[in-house]
C-alpha cells in the first residue's frame, strides 16, 4: 500500500484571522515526518481493546459542541489540539498529552467553526484523516477510493491510540462520512454518534461559514460533495451540500442499524446535554466497554445558535432551496440544471 502524498500546508483563501502561520506549518510538518517511521514501526497488532466512537454529522450540525460535552462529561480519550499537531505520530501525542496532564478537557464549550483554542480542547485532527484516508482535499472522492485506503494500518493506529489512552477513544472525522461501513467493517465495535439539525438552518450556518473563513458566501468551505453544482446560487449550493451529506450519513446509518449509530437531534443536545450523555454511555456499553461519567460538570442545557444577520439576507432564498431541493433526490441534488445560477 503507497504512502499517502497528502501534505499538510496553509490555506491561502482562508480570511487572516483564521490563517496559519507558514513558518510553524512547516515545523510541524518537519516534525512529523522525523516522527513518523519510528511511530508507525512501534504499532503494535493490539486487536481491538475498545470501543471508537465517531461524532458526526453535516458541517455546522452541532458536531463541535457534541464533541466538547461527551470529551467533558464522559471518561474517555479524544484528540486535543496538542494531540492534533503529532497527525503522523498520534500515539506519541496521546502520550505526551498525558506525561503533560492536559489530556482531560476544561472547556467553556466555545470553538469558532469547529475550531477550539485552549490545548486541550477537542480537535477534528483533519491532517490525519486526510493522511490515513488519502484525501488531498474535502472533497468527496468516487466509489473505489476506498480501496487504496491501508484500513488495516488505520485500525492499528486507533487500537494503539486507545491502549495509550487508556479506554475508548473518540474523533470528530468530517471526512470519514464517505466511508462509515468501510471503518465499522475494519473495526467492528466501532459506534458512532450521529448529530442532526434542520436543512435551513444548518445552509444559513455554512452561508455565516463561508462568509467568516473565505471573506465571500461565494466561495466554498467544509466537506464537498461531488456534483456540478459549482456555478449555482451559493444558498442553493449550501442546501445541496447539507441534503447530500446528510443522505450519505443517512443511507449509512440505515444499513448499519441503531445498535451502531445513536440518532440525535442539535435541539435535543441543546435541550437534554445529560440525557445525549447517559445515551452515548449505552452505546459504548453495548460495544462491550462503559465508560465511567467523570466529575465535571456540563450545563444543564445550551443557547441554540443562530444568526439574524444571516436570516435576513439569505433565509428566503434558502427556504426556496429547501423546499424545491428536498422534492428531489440525490441526482438532481448533484446537477446544477437542478438550481438558478449565481447572480
Amino acid at each position: 500500500m503507497p504512502e499517502s502524498t497528502y501534505t499538510r500546508r496553509a490555506d491561502p483563501e482562508l480570511a487572516p484571522k483564521f490563517a496559519k502561520d507558514p513558518v510553524e506549518e512547516g515545523f510541524l510538518e518537519h516534525l512529523n515526518a522525523v516522527l513518523a517511521g519510528a511511530a508507525d514501526s512501534e504499532l503494535e497488532d493490539v486487536g481491538e481493546p475498545y470501543p471508537t466512537l465517531h461524532v458526526i454529522g453535516v458541517p455546522r450540525s452541532g458536531t463541535t459542541l457534541l464533541y466538547q460535552v461527551l470529551a467533558r462529561a464522559l471518561d474517555i480519550g479524544y484528540v486535543i489540539n496538542l494531540i492534533a499537531a503529532f497527525w503522523r505520530a498520534p500515539v506519541y501525542g496521546v502520550r505526551l498529552a498525558k506525561t503533560l496532564g492536559v489530556d482531560r478537557l476544561e472547556s467553556d464549550f466555545s470553538s469558532a467553526y469547529g475550531r477550539t483554542q485552549r490545548v486541550s480542547e477537542p480537535h477534528e485532527f483533519g491532517y490525519f484523516w486526510n493522511d490515513r484516508l488519502r484525501y488531498p482535499d474535502l472533497t468527496e472522492r468516487g466509489d473505489d477510493h476506498a480501496e487504496s485506503v491501508d484500513w488495516m494500518r488505520l485500525r492499528r493506529t486507533i487500537a494503539n491510540m486507545s491502549v495509550a489512552a487508556r479506554g475508548p477513544i473518540a474523533f470528530k472525522p468530517m471526512i470519514l462520512i464517505w466511508h462509515l461501513e468501510r471503518i465499522a467493517q475494519a473495526m467492528p465495535a466501532t459506534r458512532f454518534v450521529w448529530i442532526t439539525r434542520p436543512a435551513r438552518e444548518t445552509a444559513l450556518s455554512l452561508l455565516g461559514m463561508r462568509e467568516s473563513l473565505r471573506g465571500a458566501v461565494d466561495r466554498w468551505a467544509s466537506l464537498r460533495p461531488a456534483g456540478d453544482f459549482a456555478d449555482a446560487a451559493p444558498e442553493w449550493q449550501v442546501v445541496a451540500q447539507v441534503l447530500l451529506i446528510e443522505d450519505t450519513i443517512a443511507s449509512a446509518a440505515a444499513r448499519l442499524g441503531p445498535s451502531r449509530v445513536l440518532r440525535l437531534s442539535y435541539d435535543r443536545l441543546c435541550e437534554e446535554p445529560e440525557v445525549v450523555v447517559a445515551d452515548t454511555q449505552l452505546l459504548l456499553s453495548d460495544a462491550g466497554f462503559a465508560p465511567d461519567r467523570r466529575d465535571a460538570e456540563i450545563p444543564d442545557r445550551f443557547t441554540r445558535g443562530g444568526s439574524p444577520r444571516l436570516e435576513a439576507r439569505h433565509s428566503d432564498e434558502v427556504d426556496r432551496a429547501v423546499a424545491e431541493l428536498s422534492q428531489l433526490g440525490p441526482a438532481e441534488w448533484r446537477r446544477v440544471g437542478a438550481m438558478p445560477s449565481a447572480r
